[in-house]
């Protein structure tokens, strides 16, 4: 015996309801294709933003320090017995200071932990600098510093300065 539908053909077949997930999962994927991309530029803003206030932060402290050379102009980086930059007492002895990734502290001690900083590493190069016309015999009265910022190991961020020695005034 045969049994008569009372409602002949509602509903879905199996192929109509996998074409339809199909396109619905093609659509969401589209709609949020733009949030994970601003999710991810938020991310890189926040990164080069931090990136800025660290090299700005480490050229100040290296810039607070007095002008002071080898009397033969060719000594750079710190003296004996410097090992941490709370002991720098002059603009040459951040020579070659480096903070790796993971690694950045700031000057009263305290390691940087913002999610930003992950991948971050700070590096500082102090140069002697001698303009046209200047006597190279004699100690050099400009002094370049560079502040770079790098993210795994790519430059992010790098800021330079001219110092002059004033002399004693």
């Amino acid at each position: 015996m045969k049994r008569a539908r009372k409602h002949p053909g509602i509903g879905f077949t199996l192929l109509e309801a996998l074409l339809a997930s199909g396109v619905l999962a093609m659509a969401v994927a589209a709609i949020l294709m733009p949030f994970t991309a601003g999710a991810k530029n938020e991310q890189t803003d926040a990164r080069a933003t931090l990136a800025v206030a660290l090299g700005q932060e480490m050229m100040e402290e290296v810039l607070s320090q007095p002008f002071k050379v080898d009397k033969s102009g060719e000594v750079l980086g710190p003296e004996p017995g410097e090992k941490t930059r709370t002991k720098f007492d002059t603009i040459d002895d951040y020579h070659g200071y480096a903070e790796l990734d993971g690694q950045i502290v700031s000057l009263d001690g305290r390691t940087v932990s913002e999610p930003a900083a992950a991948g971050l590493s700070r590096h500082v190069t102090v140069s002697y600098v001698y303009v046209a016309g200047q006597d190279t015999g004699g100690p050099p009265t400009f002094l370049r510093v560079t502040v770079e910022v790098k993210y795994r190991n790519q430059p992010l961020v790098t800021l330079s300065r001219l110092v002059y020695d004033v002399g004693d005034q």
